[in-house]
């Protein structure tokens, strides 16, 4: 039996995603969520783990201890960026613990992805169609999560936080295990010329990252952008993980800012085991 890159994990009533060669490195607790298992009401039912949207933010704290609670972790000493879609990389220390985990306006400023060798020290991003990423140095033990919407993407932000990572920890990029979201899929990620142009300049004539739907709108494939940026940066393919998994498509366990508008966040979280 062929064992999946990513599963769904049902404990204690919520459900969220694993990814394969994370977990059996046995060196880090992770999991992406998803919208099952929280006490957020409509149309944040019910698992949203964001304090940027309108949702009542005791409930939000209420998922986020319990999503924390399923893996082992400490709610409040995650450390959240305020994401901007920008390609800029953090890196985030013991002093950093618990910035944005009660109140966004302790976020840690603008950035969209996060590095740490520190253990028991949760990186926690969050999402509504845009890809995380997360990144494991298993010979250094450091660790990186990753926010790659259109903008992230066509900006290298993947890359940059591979570099970071060579840069503070030693990292070798053909050490990293790397695992890629569920998150919006090709079919269903539709976009006009100015988006079109944007992602042509950084994969020019790749149409598996870009393919014309019609006279004036395209095809984007976020994941495969980033399993290619992944590649570029010296990570082998083997070590990837892809999920198959559309968040757009699939409504009964994620939210989707495409398909719903207003709607909640599901978060990719990861910390080094101490």
């Amino acid at each position: 039996m062929r064992l999946p890159n990513w599963y769904r994990v049902e404990e204690n009533g919520l459900w969220y995603y694993r990814a394969w060669n994370l977990h059996t490195s046995r060196l880090v607790s992770h999991g992406f969520s998803t919208r099952i298992g929280g006490v957020s009401h409509e149309p944040y039912n019910t698992l949203n783990l964001g304090l940027t949207v309108d949702d009542d933010p005791e409930a939000v704290l209420a998922n986020r201890r319990a999503f924390a609670g399923v893996l082992g972790l400490n709610p409040e000493k995650i450390v959240v960026p305020n994401q901007i879609h920008s390609n800029i990389v953090k890196v985030v220390t013991e002093t950093d613990a618990g910035a944005g985990a009660l109140d966004h306006s302790s976020a840690i400023a603008d950035a969209d992805a996060l590095i740490t060798n520190v253990p028991d020290l949760p990186l926690a991003l969050h999402f509504a169609d845009c890809v995380c990423i997360f990144l494991l140095d298993p010979e250094n033990r450091a660790i990186g999560v990753v926010h790659a919407g259109w903008r992230g993407t066509a900006a290298n932000i993947v890359t940059e936080a591979v570099k970071a990572m060579e840069y503070e920890y030693g990292t070798q990029a053909g050490d990293i295990q790397a695992a890629i979201s569920p998150s919006i899929g090709r079919n269903c990620f539709v976009v006009g010329k100015d988006v079109a142009e944007e992602i042509f300049k950084a994969f020019p004539h790749d149409d598996r990252i870009l393919s014309q739907s019609s006279t004036d709108k395209w095809f984007v494939d976020l994941k495969n952008a980033n399993f290619i940026l992944l590649r570029r940066s010296g990570v082998p393919a083997a070590n990837i993980a892809i999920s198959q998994e559309c968040t757009s498509c699939n409504s009964e366990d994620f939210y989707s800012y495409r398909r719903d508008g207003k709607t909640g966040r599901m978060g990719g979280w990861m910390s080094l085991l101490g």
